[in-house]
């Protein structure tokens, strides 16, 4: 996949998300430019989630158009587009138990789970050690998700969309039950 060096990484235009007859975003326009960080802030059911799912490439609006890194949606191979995207939702769908490690090592494969008959190569054993150090987590690497608590599960999702060395890097309530120390010790590691 090309992405393109010039031009804005995310744009939307006139984006609507309507789910069972309700409105989550009415008439949603943006440009990020490169290079800029934007931080989204807004009530509870504001729609920022929503949002970032859509500039992520995991939902698509009902009207309007959404380009990613020069891509737009409905017309891109979203698993190739993902590929160059890191996405923490606070609501990661997991339901076995990965160890940290094993988890932050599914941002390679974009999947939730890992991949059966995949195995990482040791650069990428490496690299993931190397991020869960960087996060404060590198006690927690052999720690099963089941166990971790919402900063340390955060920290780790952090990792993992670190993993694949995004172009693009979305993060949805990243701070959520962190402590001071741990959200000081986010902000310098990012």
């Amino acid at each position: 996949m090309n992405i393109p060096e010039t031009g804005p990484v995310l744009r939307a235009a006139d984006v609507d998300v309507v789910r069972d007859g309700k409105y989550l975003l009415r008439q949603v326009s943006m440009t990020v430019a490169r290079g800029e960080h934007w931080a989204l802030l807004g009530a509870n059911g504001a729609g920022k989630s929503t949002l970032l799912a859509l500039l992520g490439a995991v939902k698509f609006p009902t009207r309007g158009t959404v380009e990613v890194l020069g891509h737009r949606l409905g017309r891109v191979d979203i698993r190739e587009l993902r590929a160059y995207l890191g996405h923490v939702n606070p609501r990661h769908e997991l339901e076995s138990s990965l160890t940290v490690r094993d988890l932050v090592l599914t941002g390679i494969t974009n999947t939730i789970e890992l991949v059966p008959r995949w195995s990482p190569t040791p650069e990428q054993e490496a690299r993931a050690d190397r991020l869960t150090e960087m996060l404060g987590m590198a006690a927690k690497r052999t720690a099963r998700w089941t166990t971790l608590s919402q900063g340390e599960r955060g920290r780790a999702l952090i990792a993992r969309a670190l993993m694949p060395s995004p172009r693009l890097l979305l993060l949805d309530e990243p701070a959520t039950g962190l402590d001071l120390a741990a959200r000081e010790q986010l902000l310098s590691s990012l």
